[in-house]
C-alpha cells in the first residue's frame, strides 16, 4: 500500500528522516491510504525501507505534527483527515480604483474586476491573498517583488510593468522556488506562466467587424508599444488590414507617464486625430484613450455619419445610441479564476511545463444598425 517509488537502497544508504517522510507522504497523497486506515507499524517500515528505528520515529512524528497521522495508545497509527494547508499568495497590482490623478479619470474597471475575481476564487480555494500596489511605478514594483522573497509567500500573481528593469527580481522569485504567474500580459525574456486575453485575436476580429460594416478605413491609435499587450493588439489590427488589402494607419502616441488624459497628453492625442481623414473608424488600443478621442471628435462637431469608434474594454463614456462602437471585452473574471487555479497547480506539483493561456475575448457592437452609410 505504501509508495515504493523511492529507492530502497537510496533510503538505506542515506537514512534521512526527511527522505523517508517524503516517500510516506507520497503514499498518503496518492490515495494508497484512506482516512481511518491503519498505517504500517514501525517494524514494518523498518523492514520495508531498511532504515533505523530512530529514522522511522522521526518521520512518523513529523507526519503526525503536520496532521497526516494520529497515534492511538495501544492501537497503532492511523491516517487522519487530509490537513488544511494554509497558503498565502502575494498579488501585485498597479492600482485598484480611480484616483485623484487626471491620468485615471477616464479609466476602466479592468484592474478592479481582475482583483475581485482573484480574491473571490482564492477565498473559495482556501487561499489567503496578500495585496501589494505599485501605482504604476517600476521602482515600487521592484520593492514589492523583493518583499515577496523576504516574506516567503507560497506563490506570486502579478500584473508586470517592470520591462527589463525588474527581470532580475522575477528571476529571484523563481530561484527561491516560489511559483510565479503573470496575469493580463506575458513576457518573453523569462519562462514564466501567464494568463491573459488573446489580444491579437481581439484586435483582428474588431478590425474586421468595422470593415464588414462597410467602413472604408480603420485607423489604429496606440500608446508606446512597451508591452506584449500593445504589441499583440497592434499586430491583430495589421493582420486584418493586410488580409483585406487595405493600407494600415497606425498612430503611436508619444506620451508622458499616465493613461493619456492630462492636458499635455490630450494635446498629443488631438494632434494624432488631426492626421485622420474622415470617414473612418478610429480603433484605440485602450478605453482610456478612446475617451479622449471621443471628446476631441465631438468638440470638432464631426458628423456621426463620418466615423465609428472602437477600443478594448468598457470606456467611461455616454455615446450617442446611433454612433457605432466596437468593444473588445476581455474575459476578466475567467482570467482571475484561471490564474488562481494555475498557481495552485504549481504549488501542488501537478504541472511542470510552461503555460501561457490566451483566452478569447468577446466582440460587442453597439450603435447604428447599418453602417454602410458611413461616408455616403
Amino acid at each position: 500500500m505504501y509508495n515504493s517509488s523511492v529507492s530502497f537502497d537510496r533510503i538505506a544508504s542515506i537514512s534521512k528522516p526527511q527522505l523517508l517522510k517524503t516517500a510516506l507522504l507520497d503514499s498518503l497523497q496518492d490515495g494508497s491510504f484512506k482516512v481511518g486506515d491503519r498505517f504500517p507499524s514501525e517494524p514494518e517500515l523498518i523492514a520495508r525501507y531498511g532504515v533505523s528505528r530512530a529514522t522511522v520515529r522521526e518521520a512518523i512524528i513529523s507526519l503526525e505534527q503536520d496532521g497526516w497521522l494520529r497515534r492511538l495508545q495501544g492501537k497503532g497509527t492511523f491516517v487522519s483527515e487530509r490537513p488544511v494547508i494554509h497558503r498565502t499568495i502575494g498579488v501585485i497590482a498597479p492600482y485598484l480604483y480611480a484616483t485623484d490623478s487626471p491620468d485615471f479619470r477616464a479609466g476602466t474597471d479592468v484592474i478592479p474586476l481582475l482583483m475581485q475575481s482573484i480574491e473571490h476564487h482564492a477565498r473559495k480555494k482556501g487561499v489567503s491573498i496578500s495585496l501589494y500596489l505599485d501605482n504604476m511605478e517600476v521602482e515600487t514594483e521592484r520593492e514589492n517583488l523583493l518583499k515577496m522573497v523576504e516574506r516567503g509567500v507560497d506563490g506570486v500573481l502579478m500584473f508586470y510593468i517592470g520591462g527589463a528593469t525588474n527581470l532580475d527580481c522575477l528571476a529571484k522569485i523563481q530561484a527561491a522556488n516560489i511559483p510565479l504567474l503573470l496575469f493580463d500580459r506575458y513576457i518573453e525574456e523569462l519562462p514564466i506562466d501567464a494568463v491573459t486575453s488573446d489580444n491579437r485575436l481581439g484586435a483582428y476580429k474588431a478590425t474586421l467587424r468595422f470593415l464588414d460594416e462597410g467602413i472604408p478605413s480603420v485607423a489604429y491609435i496606440t500608446g508606446p508599444i512597451d508591452s506584449t499587450v500593445l504589441r499583440d493588439r497592434r499586430q491583430g489590427y495589421l493582420d486584418a488590414m493586410i488580409e483585406r488589402g487595405i493600407e494600415p494607419q497606425v498612430l503611436e502616441l508619444l506620451q508622458d507617464t499616465g493613461e493619456g488624459v492630462d492636458r499635455s497628453n490630450y494635446d498629443r492625442t488631438r494632434d494624432l486625430v488631426e492626421q485622420l481623414q474622415f470617414p473612418t473608424a478610429i480603433f484605440s488600443a485602450d478605453a482610456t484613450r478612446l475617451a479622449v478621442i471621443a471628446q476631441i471628435v465631438a468638440e470638432w462637431g464631426i458628423s456621426k455619419k463620418e466615423y465609428a469608434l472602437g477600443c478594448f474594454d468598457e470606456p467611461y463614456l455616454n455615446l450617442p445610441e446611433d454612433l457605432m462602437q466596437v468593444k473588445v471585452l476581455q474575459p476578466l473574471r475567467e482570467i482571475g479564476r484561471k490564474a488562481v487555479d494555475l498557481i495552485l497547480e504549481r504549488l501542488d506539483g501537478k504541472s511542470a511545463t510552461l503555460t501561457r493561456l490566451l483566452l478569447p475575448p468577446e466582440i460587442l457592437v453597439t450603435g447604428a444598425p447599418s453602417h454602410t452609410s458611413i461616408g455616403s
